[in-house]
């Protein structure tokens, strides 16, 4: 919050030449707004005027909503004027929540005449026109927190109720505002704040020639013009999005869950005992949860949901640009529905439905289209005229106008089928290597030397994939960074090396992806509204029908981060071809499409593994899975080996003071399991190097960093004496170690787990 002082001197150097003409357009309007009498003022022209004050600052996409049903209405034509002359409270606090109340009151009058979008921003710049005293030309949700956090130490309030504050806290350091020139230059000085909000929240005062801020010119007033979306490539979209019950309702309470921090399971169970989500089955929330953390508003931090700043703002904000937006960039189908419409106006619902299935015809239902034809609804973007034509609002035409030329299209529905190397006859088979052949090759492989195996737990790996002919599906579940993952690609490229076959044929990595509810994300799917039937085959499948027609070679299915999506869903097919040893079924089709068969037989040289991680962003695996798996459990780490391996491949840079800091933190963090694998421990000793050759600072201070950064966030847990006993410690070793900041952490989290039971290092 910026001092009297501050404040004084920012005043006093306050000088925009470039802002002149803004200024002028802005005190005119004040002026005509304040001298003009009142049954002029009534007029439907005045009226219109008032809406349209642009001079003050554009209203961005308020600017495009149609308030034509208010210019003429008598009761609201009352309540608007009657601003203009109202006495308020005397004191700020009652003045504010007076003027919140009585613009609230009005904006519900504009909702009752069937204004949609609700005129936020339009209506909270009319009422700035009618009261200068109390108001500024900030109207945008980030702007005035910023200006609040610096001019009130807190952006909490309502935005009327902070402008209002604004305005009184200037007044009480500047004095009284004489005329409307100088309410003028108090309200643009408020834009001028948030321009320079980074640097003044920094502490940064501008530097000064004479009396104005020598940076002051490089700054802009308000910007009418838009700038233009950025649409992300259709892989990245999500393909269509359900229509969710109270639609921007259950994003805002989502995100208003998730304020102090929740796991996935505790914010499901918050949502069902708010009583918004009743009958609400926990797989949709689930489904409700990723879909609000792929539109950017909630992240996961050190295992904990949090809102983002987009999260804030579509919560404290009012208006919902930034679902629209959001909508835009990252929704296939939402952006080419408007783009429709404002091509073909009038078009039916059918016509509409039609025209997106053209675009995707994997939508083989109208449920889809009709849902982003609802969301576009709801946000105010398209309207029905009386014959039930779809026709875009004002508002809507001003999102569209945003687009860019070209949107981004689905890949040609001309599926390349499986690839054109598939065997047409088996090839003779090949003795599958031995075992000690295998390890002596996995122990020569450069890509495994970051991390540290036991040959026990790779001969493990080789007899769960071999001692059943017809199962060879293992999980590797563990500690992050061990190396499941590598242990896998490396053992498969052994094989492949020994028996002289391709790897790129004979393997393939497929990241599992939260949103999976079916098998089509490793299976593909058979496209029937297509003109020439065709089948989408995806990069597992190619590998799968490989296998079926090459019998004698083994084949490695690796699926990363398998329970990401729930298995029994998307795994259904494989679970149950592989424990009945019948056809993998494909599609219903009765003959080949695009050469991938109806079905296949389950190919017994299959060789499926997954990883998984156990946290809140996962599912548990049921028994069905677990019965037709191998599991293995990475959790131990030698981190000597791993050191003296790295010294090897790194003569005569070994760091041994950062190797012994890290063997005794390990050593305290592994008593209560949150201990760390080899990627942490190779990349604080990447770090280490690299700030070896920087100076300056001592090396504890930068071990103090990377342990700060990378070492302890993984720290959470209830209070219990084993728990405790590993963070006091971790403290001893960081105090006998100087390593203050850490130190300073943990202490930290003592005194947060002695007053709440629980702690955690993003508390």
């Amino acid at each position: 919050m910026l001092t009297d002082e501050q404040l004084t001197a920012l005043w006093k150097g306050f000088a925009q030449p470039s802002w002149a003409k803004w200024q002028k357009d802005y005190l005119d309007f004040l002026s005509w707004a304040h001298g003009t009498p009142e049954p002029e003022l009534r007029t439907e022209a005045a009226q219109r005027k008032l809406w349209n004050a642009r001079a003050i600052t554009p209203a961005g996409y308020g600017d495009a909503i149609n308030v034509d049903a208010l210019l003429a209405d008598p009761g609201f034509v009352d309540a608007i004027v009657g601003l203009r002359g109202r006495a308020w409270p005397s004191d700020v606090a009652a003045r504010a929540a007076a003027i919140q109340d009585e613009y609230e009151r009005i904006l519900g009058m504009a909702v009752a005449r069937d204004v949609k979008p609700r005129p936020y921003a339009k209506l909270q710049r009319l009422v700035g026109a009618l009261l200068p005293a109390e108001l500024t030309c900030v109207l945008s949700y980030d702007a005035v927190r910023h200006a609040a956090k610096l001019l009130l130490g807190d952006a909490s309030d309502p935005q009327l109720v902070a402008q209002v504050q604004m305005r009184a806290r200037l007044r009480a350091v500047l004095g009284e505002e004489k005329n409307l020139a100088e309410h003028v230059r108090r309200s643009t000085f408020c834009w001028w704040i948030h321009e320079n909000y980074e640097r003044l929240a920094a502490g940064q005062m501008p530097p000064w020639k004479g009396n104005v801020a020598v940076d002051s010119g490089a700054m802009r007033p308000p910007d009418d013009k838009l700038p233009s979306l950025v649409v992300w490539p259709f892989a990245k979209q999500y393909v269509g999005y359900l229509a969710v019950r109270n639609f921007a309702g259950a994003y805002r309470a989502v995100v208003q869950a998730v304020l102090p921090g929740l796991s996935q399971d505790d914010l499901v169970g918050v949502l069902q005992a708010s009583g918004s989500f009743d009958n609400v089955p926990t797989p949709l929330l689930r489904q409700l949860i990723i879909r609000a953390k792929g539109l950017g508003f909630i992240e996961e931090r050190g295992g904990l949901l949090y809102a983002t700043k987009d999260g804030d703002e579509l919560l404290g904000s009012e208006q919902l640009d930034i679902l629209i937006e959001r909508f835009f960039e990252r929704v296939f189908g939402f952006a080419q529905l408007l783009r429709h419409l404002d091509e073909h106006p009038g078009s039916t619902d059918e016509a509409v439905v039609g025209a997106l299935q053209a675009l995707y015809p994997n939508w083989t239902t109208a449920r889809v289209p009709s849902d982003l034809r609802n969301w576009s609804s709801y946000l105010g973007l398209l309207q029905r005229d009386e014959h039930g034509g779809l026709f875009l609002t004002q508002y809507g035409k001003a999102w569209v106008a945003r687009l860019p030329k070209n949107l981004p299209k689905p890949p040609p529905e001309a599926s390349p089928g499986i690839d054109p190397r598939t065997p047409v006859v088996a090839l003779p088979a090949i003795p599958y290597p031995a075992f000690d052949a295998i390890l002596a090759r996995f122990k020569a492989d450069p890509e495994i030397a970051d991390f540290v195996f036991e040959d026990r737990q790779l001969a493990t790996l080789h007899a769960a994939w071999r001692c059943n002919p017809r199962k060879r599906f293992v999980l590797l579940s563990g500690l992050s960074g061990t190396g499941k993952t590598a242990v896998t690609l490396c053992y498969s490229r052994a094989v492949c090396e020994l028996m002289g076959i391709s790897v790129s044929e004979h393997r393939e990595i497929v990241p599992v992806s939260p949103d999976w509810r079916d098998p089509s994300g490793l299976l593909g799917y058979f496209n029937a509204l297509h003109a020439d039937p065709t089948f989408q085959a995806e990069p597992a499948l190619r590998l799968v029908l490989r296998a079926a027609a090459d019998p004698g070679r083994p084949y490695f299915l690796i699926l990363d981060e398998m329970n990401l999506a729930r298995v029994e869903r998307y795994f259904a097919p494989f679970l149950s071809a592989m424990e009945t040893g019948k056809d993998l079924v494909l599609h219903a089709n009765g003959v080949d499409v695009n050469d991938v068969p109806p079905r296949v037989r389950w190919p017994a040289n299959l060789h499926i593994a997954g990883t998984v991680n156990m946290d809140e962003t996962t599912h548990p695996f049921s028994d069905k899975v677990l019965d037709r798996a191998f599991t293995l459990e990475f959790w131990d780490v030698d981190l000597k080996s791993f050191f003296d391996r790295a010294a090897a491949k790194a003569p005569g840079k070994r760091l041994l003071d950062v190797e012994e800091a890290l063997c005794e933190l390990h050593g305290a963090m592994r008593e209560v399991r949150r201990h760390f694998g080899y990627r942490t421990a190779g990349e604080v000793l990447a770090f280490m190097h690299a700030a070896s050759e920087l100076g300056g600072a001592a090396p504890a201070a930068f071990l103090d960093q990377a342990v700060f950064s990378k070492v302890l966030p993984r720290l959470r847990g209830e209070d219990t004496p084993a728990f405790k006993g590993a963070l006091e410690a971790l403290m001893g070793i960081c105090k006998r170690r100087s390593l203050a900041v850490s130190e300073v952490k943990l202490g930290s989290m003592m005194e947060l787990l002695k007053r709440t039971g629980v702690t955690r290092f993003w508390a």
